[in-house]
């Protein structure tokens, strides 16, 4: 308990910094679309182009799925070894 009302009043005091109250801002400026970053550009125009580009990642990401398939030892140090 003791530790609770510690904790409590630590956590008062980290609240009671002293600054003013935020500023308020106008409801057109909070209700306005927000800025887009420079690397949003291409969802911007449509999803077509971010679709695209989707697409031919994932297909790369298959052939180097598909190409790293098979034995993890080579079969001729796998022979060697005696397995």
């Amino acid at each position: 308990m003791k530790a609770f009302a510690a904790l409590t009043l630590a956590l008062l005091a980290g609240c009671a910094g002293g600054d003013a109250y935020p500023d308020l801002l106008p409801t057109n400026r909070i209700l306005a679309e927000p800025d887009l970053p420079a690397h949003a550009a291409p969802a911007a125009s449509g999803a077509a182009p971010v679709a695209a580009a989707t697409t031919g990642r994932a297909d790369a990401l298959r052939a180097r799925a598909d190409a790293l398939r098979g034995p993890v030892v080579d079969p001729a140090l796998q022979r060697r070894a005696g397995g």
